[in-house]
This record gives C-alpha cells, structure tokens and sequence, in this order.
C-alpha cells in the first residue's frame, strides 16, 4: 500500500499535536503536584499573629448552606511558612480561640473535598464550631471578599469575636477568597 505525500504530511501533523498535547497535559500534572505540596500557598505577606499560642480544643468546622464539614488541626508559621493540611482546616495557634475577642483565623486549601466550595458562601449563613469539651460556638457570615496575598489586613486582631476563613481563588490561586463571621450565641 502506497501512502500518498498529502496523507504523510496529514500523519506528521497529527502526530505532532499529539506529542504538543501530551507535553501541555505533563505540565499541568507537574504544575497541580507542584500546586498541592507547596507549603506556602495559603500563606499571606508580611503577617505578624499573637507570639502566644493558644490552647487547642477545636474539633471539627461546619457549615450547612455549602455542605463543609471538615476536621479542625492546629497550624503554626515557622520562618514565615504556614502550616497546613490536606485532612481538613487549619487553625492559626497564635490567633484567639473561635468565640473568644478578636480575630480567629481558618484556612483550607480549595480542593473540592476541603474548602471548594467556600466561595459559594454569602452573608448570613451560619458556621458552627465545634470543640472537644464544649458546645458548639456559631458565627453568621458578616461579608466575603477577595484580596491579594499581600493584604494581610484582613487578618489583624480586631475588637469583636470573629473567625476569618479563607482559601485561595483565582487563576492560578493567585487570590485569597476569605469569609468573615460574627459569634452569634445559640439560641
């Protein structure tokens, strides 16, 4: 079988995209592997917290209207790298407790089975916190907002009790996508 000039070209061609294709699909799977085990991705700029830590008896982190129920585990920064984990919500240990005054600060990574779906949160839904020897505390979401990395205003103590809880967004999770919730008590 005699194959023609045209269809060898049309060959070449093909099989070119497909080298092209395959190389694309190999940097993006480097860059997601990459993306997953960078420990400063949830990180912010230039943040100083509490040189306190505070106790930790959080247990778990809920939120009905997105469906998030997610464990809570104690983070720390060391030489200016935020702890975090895959298993569910960080706790930032030199923030005030959740309930407490000030500004508690959570963070997740944004995959689908963690805080994916954060940014579908709105203000007036409820977080529940829970703890290992107390009720559960409740927070309704005050507003959202996303902000650079390096406007880590968000993050500094405040006067009331509040949790800021945040997780990266935009292209390339170059954004932080962050809720902040007001302590309500239960009813």
């Amino acid at each position: 079988m005699v194959i023609t000039v045209d269809l060898q070209k049309m060959l070449k061609v093909v099989s070119n995209i497909f080298i092209a294709f395959g190389l694309v699909l190999l940097l993006f799977v480097g860059y997601k592997v990459w993306e997953e085990n960078n420990p400063a991705r949830l990180s912010f700029d230039s943040f100083y917290p509490l040189s306190v830590p505070q106790e930790f008896n959080l247990e778990s982190i809920e939120i009905p209207s997105i469906s998030i129920n997610l464990p809570i585990f104690p983070s720390k920064i060391e030489n200016g790298r935020w702890e975090s984990t895959k298993k569910g919500v960080s706790y930032l240990l030199t923030s005030p407790t959740p309930g407490e005054v000030g500004n508690s600060i959570l963070y997740g990574h944004d995959f689908p089975n963690l805080l994916g779906n954060l940014p579908k949160i709105k203000p007036g839904d409820e977080i529940f916190v829970r703890y290992k020897n107390a009720n559960p505390k409740k927070f309704i979401v005050e507003y959202t907002q996303v902000v650079s990395p390096k406007d880590s205003s968000v993050l500094n103590q405040t006067q009331d009790s509040r949790i800021t809880l945040y997780t990266c967004t935009g292209f390339l999770d170059s954004k932080r996508f962050i809720a902040v919730a007001l302590f309500k008590t239960i009813e």
